[in-house]
């Protein structure tokens, strides 16, 4: 059985938090579908091309989870 680590970057983990810790504190469910929902809402609202590279890295990375 492997046991490395994926290669997912810092940027794109600390999206995921920061899209769960917003849904938490907004009492709203916390399922992968409301996680890439909220980073898409993310994406949308940033003008910085770098955070929305690592958002978008996010989305994918719990797509390809959800598949």
């Amino acid at each position: 059985m492997d046991h490395e680590k994926p290669n997912i970057p810092e940027e794109a983990l600390a999206a995921v938090g920061y899209a769960v810790s917003q849904l938490i504190k907004a009492g709203k469910p916390v399922h992968m579908h409301d996680i890439t929902a909220r980073l898409h809402e993310l994406v949308e609202q940033t003008t910085d091309e770098t955070l929305k590279r690592s958002l978008l890295h996010a989305v994918r990375m719990i797509a390809g989870k959800m598949n």
